[in-house]
């Protein structure tokens, strides 16, 4: 059988201190939430199962009993605890679960706490949710063997995947989040936004309960990482590090048939009695019951308003209507003031409509077992929940199956995600109080014979989804979504929590010295020309500030003009810049430089090295497509704020980089669709990069321009460096991998910037560029004067230093 680990922050154990010093321990069948209930009975028969988390208990276990309890609990339990000092815990989850990313995934941004002081983001903090999440990494990497998958589960454990991707390059890596994602406008507030993203998007399979979690997800990954998303047979998915990110959207369910048998246990009755809901308490009346954490997202204070405003308007309804409510305290999220103003409330509203024998509200606030919890549901006429934010939330869940005949009503809020996947809740928005008041009054007043057919609906829906169901599905599509067998090259980037690790398949650095060796042998040996094809913007420029004074000035440093003057000035090197930018702009800015040859326009126009004309690909084209391609630009770019539109001769683009990124992303869309349709028949094609979409004519592009040099030179060339960085230069690479990988060329294809490509090597930046062709020019310069491989690296290393020294004078104003 297939081992799954599924990693929880807290076991689901219940470990307890006997007085005599001893451990007790078993399975937390009665949690609230997510139990291994449902997992272990439904997957038990088809794969092993292997827990990982703390131990959830109030005693701290002593370094001396470690060993021991780990036995114990991996023998009887396939449990693996992960030992974490009490101190470390409560600032791990008190100080930044609960404090910093609990109330920002639920919309709560605030900006002063309790006492009026000015909030501010505890970076010690953030270090040890670093911290714990990498014990659970030490942890999880020692019980790993091939084969298995991970499951982690929770907004406790988000920086985790990326830890393993680390250490376990092709693990099978699951993610679920428990929790709603926030709006992108509210996770950018968080300082450390990008890291928890990538640490996320280092899973193979990411899950969430609803669309509109995911769609929020997917929001922050396109405004602050850049990355787009796209939808292939219904399956969502994010290209990240080379790899492919699916996103899954479902949510999980309960174990039905567990309630269903414990329903008619007599310690479910007992709890009845003990609770009054049977015999003379408010069994004679309406029953309206809710469970919720006490906690300000549960909106219990607006449920209070809204009973005193149902009493007060109707008053047929005091004496008849009883509202049993529980709220469970939770250590971590207890505010002092949302407890005192809940309690006044109760007191309030029963010292208004109370009498001896009739008390409006019933308070529990404690947490409640788990017959206590079936106690309520059985007996109550409707389950009335007003959360202002929640997740799934099973509760609804829980009463379906466990309400008697004639009951079963749900009264929810909008903003509880299970509103929208059971079809008989009555949904309201809990800050209208007039609106819960109605709604109250509506399900009171409905026919039994509805109540029972939409009742009977929704049971069928819950038992039909049981958690076993859930979590085979999720397990099938991370098998599904499985990491590439074959091994990839890896690449780190970044460091400490920032660290990501990228994989791609037959990908690795260029290597500056062994380019250069084959650039000097083949100046002794090879009797073909060099050949050097460079992109321009990106490649041999640098942007270093906003995307259209980037495209208007950047233009290649002095030293940069300096390398590629000296490679041209042999005969036997052939060097071309292939650009986007237009015939005016290359020449102007290379005018210094006759002997380097010139492509403008993605090919559309060549000028060859020590010539003046410029010559098109093609002499006769049809551009009778171009004002109606401009036009419907025109339209997009007016209502589209921060894009633009740059004509060319064979080629119009439209550039919205500084617009909206959704929003661009979108009109782009619509755009593309709008060309295709109306210019379908024409000869020309529509295609988009990072920020742009182009209409240009068919097989004009890098490609055909470098099929078109190669097709001049007398024979095959005997070194080829091909340099690019955008999608537009992997025409090249397709091309000269294509036509020359088995003429026995040195062939250097190679994108700048790590993502995937057709190339076969990797620069990290334009510095690299610059550094590269620094050391080939210094290499020419020298060549037959016998100085070596290394000495020619050393020799510009030290060219660098001193061009650093000059370079830190100069800013301090030394001439």
């Amino acid at each position: 059988r297939p081992t799954v680990i599924i990693v929880l922050y807290r076991l689901p154990i219940i470990a307890k201190r006997k007085a005599d010093g001893e451990w007790s321990f078993k399975w937390d069948d009665d949690a609230l939430y997510l139990t291994s209930v449902g997992l272990r009975q439904g997957l038990k028969e088809k794969m092993r199962l292997l827990w990982v988390g703390i131990i959830n208990s109030e005693d701290e276990v002593r370094p001396d009993e470690r060993d021991f309890i780990s036995r114990l609990l991996l023998t009887e339990f396939n449990c693996v605890p992960v030992y974490i000092p009490k101190d470390t815990l409560v600032e791990f989850y008190q100080g930044f679960c609960k404090g910093t990313l609990w109330p920002l995934f639920h919309m709560l941004t605030p900006l002063t706490d309790e006492n009026d002081h000015t909030v501010q983001f505890d970076r010690a903090l953030w270090h040890t949710y670093c911290l714990v999440n990498r014990k659970f990494s030490d942890v999880v990497v020692e019980q790993y063997q091939e084969e298995n998958m991970i499951w982690i589960h929770d907004y406790h454990l988000m920086v985790l995947p990326s830890q393993l991707r680390r250490r376990l390059s092709g693990a099978k890596i699951g993610f679920f989040l428990h929790i709603p994602w926030p709006s992108s406008e509210a996770y950018r507030t968080l300082p450390v936004r990008d890291e928890l993203l990538r640490g996320l998007l280092s899973s193979t399979l990411l899950g969430f309960h609803l669309f509109d979690y995911a769609r929020h997800f997917l929001s922050a990954c396109v405004r602050l990482l850049n990355l787009e998303h796209e939808a292939t047979r219904g399956i969502l998915g994010v290209e990240y590090s080379g790899r492919h990110v699916m996103i899954r959207v479902s949510h999980i369910g309960i174990d039905p048939d567990r309630f269903k048998m414990r329903l008619t246990s007599e310690a479910v009755q007992e709890k009845k009695k003990e609770l009054g809901l049977i015999g003379s308490g408010p069994s004679k009346v309406h029953i309206l019951a809710a469970i919720d954490d006490l906690d300000v997202f549960k909106g219990i204070s607006l449920k209070l308003l809204a009973f005193d405003n149902l009493l007060q308007t109707y008053q047929i309804y005091r004496g008849k209507v009883v509202l049993v409510q529980v709220a469970i305290p939770k250590k971590a999220r207890v505010k002092g003031h949302v407890q005192r103003e809940i309690r006044a409330l109760v007191e309030q509203i029963n010292a208004k409509y109370g009498t001896e024998t009739y008390k409006p509200i019933w308070y529990i606030e404690r947490d409640i077992s788990f017959d206590e919890r079936l106690a309520i549901y059985s007996e109550a006429d409707a389950l009335l929940l007003t959360p202002v934010r929640d997740g799934l939330n099973l509760i609804p869940y829980e009463y379906i199956v466990c309400s008697g005949d004639g009951k079963g009503q749900l009264i929810l809020s909008e903003f509880t995600g299970c509103s929208k996947a059971l079809s008989s809740a009555v949904r309201l928005n809990p800050w209208n109080y007039d609106e819960v008041m109605s709604a109250i009054d509506r399900v009171l007043q409905k026919d039994p014979e509805e109540i029972a057919l939409k009742h009977s609906a929704d049971r069928k829906y819950v038992e039909s989804h049981p958690t076993s169901k859930w979590a085979e599905s999720f397990l099938s599509d991370l098998t599904t979504a499985s990491e590439p067998v074959q091994k990839l090259t890896k690449l780190g980037l970044g460091l400490g929590v920032g660290l990501r690790v990228l994989e791609f398949e037959g990908f690795e650095a260029l290597n500056a010295e062994t380019v250069v060796r084959s650039f000097e042998l083949t100046s002794i040996s090879g009797d073909g020309k060099r050949l050097f094809l460079l992109d321009y913007d990106g490649t041999l420029t640098v942007s270093t500030c906003s995307s259209r004074m980037s495209h208007a000035w950047a233009r290649p440093s002095d030293a940069v003009m300096g390398y590629l003057q000296e490679l041209s000035q042999d005969p036997k090197n052939m060097v071309y810049i292939l650009s986007g930018r237009t015939k005016d702009v290359l020449e102007k800015t290379f005018s210094s430089l006759p002997s380097v040859g010139l492509a403008a326009e993605h090919g559309f126009y060549v000028r060859h090295p020590l010539t003046s004309d410029w010559n098109p690909l093609q002499y006769v084209v049809d551009l009778s497509w171009r004002e109606v391609a401009l036009e419907i630009m025109r339209g997009y770019a007016e209502r589209t704020d921060g894009s633009y539109i740059e004509e060319k001769s064979a080629g119009l683009v439209w550039h919205y980089l500084d617009a909206d990124p959704e929003f661009g992303n979108w009109q782009a869309k619509e755009m593309r669709d709008h060309l295709e349709t109306v210019l379908g028949a024409f000869e020309v094609q529509v295609v988009t990069g990072h920020g742009w979409l182009q209409v240009r004519l068919q097989n004009m592009n890098k490609g055909a321009m470098t099929q078109k040099i190669l097709s001049e030179l007398e024979k095959p060339p005997s070194f080829v460096l091909c340099l690019g960085d955008d999608r537009t230069d992997e025409d090249m690479f397709t091309i000269l991998s294509r036509d020359l990988s088995d003429s026995g060329c040195a062939l250097y294809t190679c994108t700048v910037g790590v993502k995937p490509s057709n190339a076969r090597y990797y620069l990290r930046s334009s510095e690299e560029v610059a550094d590269l062709l620094g050391l080939i020019a210094l290499s020419h310069q020298k060549k037959g004067i016998g100085h070596s491989k290394s000495s020619t690296v050393h020799d510009f290393r030290e060219m660098r230093k001193a061009t650093t020294d000059l370079q830190s004078l100069g800013a301090m104003g030394y001439h």
